[in-house]
């Protein structure tokens, strides 16, 4: 979010913490590969390649790509005449925004972990455009003295429509025909403790233990929906708040190294050094 913040216009964020992306920012979007932010992608017309961990996708006219955090997703090609909305937040945001509602149906946020593609009707995606669309138009007035609560009061609208869309006409991912799988709501809530303690707790006998289960079966599961190992998928958390903290630089390579609890600054280097093969005094240095 903080590198994406840096490259978008003022009149497209806030704070750091919502950013509103539309197709004339594709090439933009393209040089990233994204992990770490709530990204909620809908394709009005056109054509749009993506790729959602490791998986290419074509996403076309009334399709809604709904990316949890802890997913990795970049843009490939698209179609000449592609018409997208594209929102980047985070979880925090959108839990202040909503005050503990919880909008759309049950086991949602498992099932997006299988499959994040939502085919919508025609109807349905117009409604949803059309939300965004007074977003955008909100975002775009710079002058406006509650340009902050009018965004985030309109993008709890288009939440709960969402929502009420899921619930009432049943828009779920192509999944929605089979019994949600035991290993799909256990990947969830892997995901779930993830973000919550991947700071100070790494290892995976933590999160098994938490969730009631052998480390070999929590470990087998997260490689068949992820494809990574459960150690692969903490370690992805960490690098992405590491690297978003050597970008401050206020903050000394020590401090990172202890806001992420390694044992001391040595530790964090070996780790860092291991994923971006350089150090973190180093990948800093060639920040442009």
């Amino acid at each position: 979010m903080q590198q994406l913040c840096s490259f978008a216009q003022d009149a497209q964020k806030i704070d750091g913490k919502f950013i509103l992306l539309t197709a004339n920012d594709t090439a933009m979007l393209q040089k990233f590969r994204l992990i770490g932010c709530r990204i909620m992608l809908l394709v009005f017309s056109g054509r749009l390649e993506v790729e959602v961990n490791g998986k290419v996708t074509m996403l076309e006219r009334c399709d809604f790509l709904d990316i949890l955090e802890g997913t990795s997703f970049s843009l490939g090609s698209c179609g000449p005449d592609l018409d997208f909305y594209c929102i980047l937040t985070s979880r925090e945001f959108i839990a202040e925004v909503l005050q503990n509602i919880v909008p759309g149906p049950k086991d949602y946020f498992s099932l997006l972990l299988v499959n994040p593609v939502l085919r919508l009707t025609a109807n349905a995606t117009s409604k949803l455009f059309k939300q965004i669309r007074i977003i955008d138009d909100v975002l775009s007035d710079l002058d406006h003295n509650y340009r902050t609560e009018m965004v985030r009061t309109y993008f709890k609208a288009f939440a709960l429509e969402l929502g009420n869309l899921l619930i009432k006409d049943q828009h779920l991912p192509a999944i929605e025909q089979r019994v949600l799988a035991k290993k799909d709501s256990l990947m969830a809530n892997f995901m779930d403790l993830v973000w919550k303690n991947f700071r100070s707790r790494r290892e995976v006998s933590f999160y098994a233990r938490e969730l009631c289960v052998s480390t070999k079966h929590l470990a087998r599961v997260v490689k068949t929906c992820t494809g990574k190992t459960p150690h692969e998928v903490i370690d992805a958390e960490v690098l992405g708040l590491a690297i978003q903290l050597l970008k401050n630089e206020d903050m000394l390579v020590q401090q990172v190294a202890d806001h992420l609890h390694f044992s001391d600054q040595a530790a964090f280097s070996k780790f860092f050094r291991k994923y971006i093969r350089m150090s973190p005094t180093e990948f800093r240095r060639n920040i442009d």
